[in-house]
C-alpha cells in the first residue's frame, strides 16, 4: 500500500512519536536473499500482479517481561488491530467476518490519509500468525504476515511483507514522494512498539528492519536480442584482437581501498563501513590508440572478501569497472575520451542497486598531471609516488559523496602473458547488484569474451613466463 506494506530504507535512525513524545531507535538494513530467507515464514513468491520492483521487508522486535505466550499475543492483537495501529495513519475497519478474532476469509478496509484506502483479506491463520493479501483497488499487490514466537528472554514479534506497487501510477507515486515512504516506516515501527505494550512487556533493543529487493531483472525478447547481439559482437572483436576486444594493453598495480563511509547511510557495507581492503587494479586504454590521441581510459579493481592481499580470481571476490566519463548529472552517463590519467574522473557509467535506489560509483584521480595518457609515463608516475583517487557515490543525477580513498602503488606490471580478466557480473560488490538493461546485456557479452579467451589459451597454451616491465623512455639530460 503506498501506505501499508511499506519499503523504506534509511539505516539507523530515530523515528519520532508525535502523540507520545518519545523516539524509537530503528536499524534499517538492506540485505541479500539468503539473510531474509533464513528467518522468513512461508511467504509466497514475488507477486505477479502490480508494477515496479518487488520488496520483501521484515520488522522484528524482542519483547521482555511479557506474561503472554505467542498464541495469546496473536489472539489479543487479532481482537483489535487498531489497538496497535497508529490511528492517525491507518485505521482497520472489518468489512466481512465476525467481530473479534481474525479468521481466514475475513476482510478489512484500511483507511489512510488521502485516497489511500486499502482492501485486504485474511488468507492464512495459525495459532501464532495471520496473513493478509491485497485485493483489487489496493495500491500494492502482495501479502503481509504478523507472527509471534518464543525467545530465551521473552517473545519475538515480526511483521513480514512481500509486495510491489499495484500499478504504474502507484509505483510512480511511491518512487517520487518521500512522504509515502516516511509514512510507511512510521506506521510499522509504531505498530511494533504498541504490540510490546499489548503484550504487557517492553521492547528489548531496537526495531530491526531488513529489506530485500527481489530479483526483477528478468529477461524478455528485447533484452534477449540485445544480449545475444552484444555477445556475438564482442566475441567477434575478441577473436580479431587477440582475445581482448577492449583495453588490450594495461598496467597492473597493487591497490589499497581505504573506506571511511559516505556522509549519508546507504545500507551497503562497501559504502557505509570503515575498512581497509587490498587488491589489484588495472589501468588501460580502451581502443589502444597512440599515446598522443584521446582514448577512453579504464580503471578496473578487484579485491578479496576478507580485504587481505589478493588479486587472483577466487571465491567471493568483488570487482568494480570504471572508465573516463563526465562528472555532471548528464556527463556521468557518457564516456569521455581523455589525454591524461590525472587529474580526471572515472565513473561506473552503468547503475547499481542500493536498496530502492539506483547509484553510480566513481573515482576522481588527483595529484600531478600525468600526460599524455601512455603506459610508460603512467609507470614512471607510479614509481615516483602512489596514484591517489577519491572514491565517490551518487544517485543517477544527485551530488557525489566521498566514501573513501584508492591508492595505487608500483612497480607497475603488464599482464600481457597472463591477462587479468574482469567480470563484475560474476563478482559483484555485496549489496550493490547491477541494475538496468545495459547491465543485463553486459553479462552475456563478458561471458562470450571469456569463452573466446579460454579457447585461445587451450589451443596455444605455453608455460607462463614473467611479464616484462613496461618500457620506459630514457629521461633527457638537462641542457
Amino acid at each position: 500500500m503506498l501506505g501499508v506494506f511499506g519499503f523504506v530504507q534509511d539505516g539507523d535512525r530515530e523515528i519520532g512519536d508525535g502523540d507520545r513524545g518519545v523516539a524509537r531507535r530503528v536499524h534499517d538494513e538492506f540485505v541479500g536473499t539468503e539473510a531474509v530467507a533464513a528467518g522468513a515464514g512461508s511467504l509466497p513468491p514475488v507477486p505477479g500482479d502490480g508494477a515496479g520492483p518487488a520488496f520483501q521487508r521484515r520488522y522484528t522486535i524482542r519483547i521482555a517481561g511479557s506474561p503472554l505466550t505467542p498464541e495469546e499475543l496473536i489472539t489479543r492483537l487479532g481482537d483489535d488491530l487498531n489497538a496497535a495501529s497508529p490511528v492517525e495513519v491507518a485505521v482497520f475497519d472489518k468489512t466481512a467476518g465476525a467481530e473479534g478474532l481474525v479468521e481466514v476469509g475475513d476482510e478489512y478496509l484500511v483507511h489512510m490519509p488521502g485516497p489511500w484506502n486499502c482492501p485486504v483479506r485474511v488468507v492464512d491463520r495459525t495459532p501464532v500468525s495471520f496473513r493478509f493479501v491485497t485485493l483489487r483497488g489496493h495500491l500494492e499487490a502482495g501479502e503481509i504476515e504478523f507472527r509471534a514466537a518464543d525467545a530465551p528472554d521473552g517473545l519475538v514479534f515480526t511483521i513480514e511483507s512481500w509486495a510491489r506497487s499495484g500499478d504504474r501510477l502507484a509505483s510512480a507515486l511511491y518512487s517520487g514522494l518521500r512522504v509515502a515512504k516516511e509514512m510507511q516506516l512510521h506506521m510499522w515501527t509504531h505498530f511494533c512498539e504498541r504490540v510490546a505494550e499489548l503484550a504487557g512487556g517492553r521492547m528489548a533493543g531496537e526495531i530491526e528492519v531488513l529489506t530485500e529487493r527481489a530479483d526483477t531483472r528478468g529477461t524478455g525478447p528485447v533484452t534477449d536480442a540485445l544480449a545475444a547481439a552484444a555477445a556475438k559482437g564482442f566475441a567477434l572483436a575478441a577473436r580479431l584482437r587477440g582475445g581482448r576486444p577492449l583495453h588490450p594493453e594495461g598496467l597492473v598495480f597493487d591497490a589499497e581501498l581505504v573506506l571511511h563511509g559516505a556522509p549519508r547511510e546507504w545500507c551497503v557495507p562497501f559504502l557505509d563501513d570503515r575498512a581497509v581492503l587490498h587488491g589489484k587494479a588495472r589501468l588501460s586504454r580502451a581502443a589502444g590508440t597512440p599515446d598522443a590521441f584521446p582514448d577512453v581510459l579504464g580503471l578496473a579493481l578487484r579485491w578479496p572478501p576478507d580485504g587481505g592481499e589478493g588479486g587472483a580470481a577466487g571465491e567471493g571476490e568483488a570487482e568494480l569497472l570504471l572508465a573516463t566519463t563526465g562528472r555532471g548529472p548528464l556527463g556521468r552517463h557518457l564516456l569521455r575520451p581523455s589525454t591524461r590519467w590525472a587529474p580526471g574522473f572515472y565513473g561506473s557509467l552503468l547503475a547499481y542497486r542500493a536498496g530502492d535506489r539506483r547509484v553510480l560509483l566513481g573515482a576522481a584521480a588527483r595529484g600531478p598531471r600525468i600526460r599524455p595518457a601512455g603506459l610508460a609515463g603512467l609507470a614512471r608516475a607510479a614509481d615516483a609516488r602512489p596514484l591517489l583517487f577519491d572514491l565517490l557515490v551518487a544517485t543517477e543525477f544527485g551530488p557525489w559523496e566521498r566514501f573513501g580513498e584508492l591508492r595505487l602503488t608500483g612497480p607497475a606490471r603488464t599482464d600481457a602473458r597472463a591477462p587479468i580478466r574482469f567480470d563484475p557480473e560474476r563478482r559483484p560488490i555485496p549489496g550493490l547488484p547491477p541494475a538496468g538493461l545495459l547491465q543485463r546485456v553486459r553479462g552475456p557479452a563478458y561471458a562470450a569474451v571469456q569463452e573466446v579467451a579460454q579457447r585461445r589459451a587451450g589451443r596455444g597454451a605455453r608455460p607462463a613466463r614473467p611479464d616484462p616491465e613496461p618500457r620506459r623512455r630514457p629521461e633527457k639530460a638537462p641542457r
